[in-house]
């Protein structure tokens, strides 16, 4: 059973998860869509990164967005 104390260890290599930024992006084929300073936990130790069911709502609506849109490039910051 996984403790409380343990979420806040990375299941890849056991270093420390903190909060930073990362850049997310998707290749829609047609073109990239690159979202910058995206929350996320990044471990300090490998450099692994998780993004919050809540931002990942958030980037699935970005990235549809510009699908429909047919967007060439799309870069955006949230």
């Amino acid at each position: 059973m996984k403790t409380s104390e343990n979420k806040d260890l990375c299941p890849m290599c056991g270093g420390r998860k903190v909060e930073g930024k990362t850049v997310y992006s998707v290749d829609l084929g047609n073109s990239p869509v690159v979202v910058r300073n995206v929350v996320a936990q990044i471990c300090e130790q490998c450099g692994e990164e998780w993004i919050s069911n809540q931002n990942a709502k958030e980037l699935e609506h970005i990235v549809e967005e510009a699908r429909r849109e047919k967007c060439q490039v799309e870069i955006m910051t949230m």
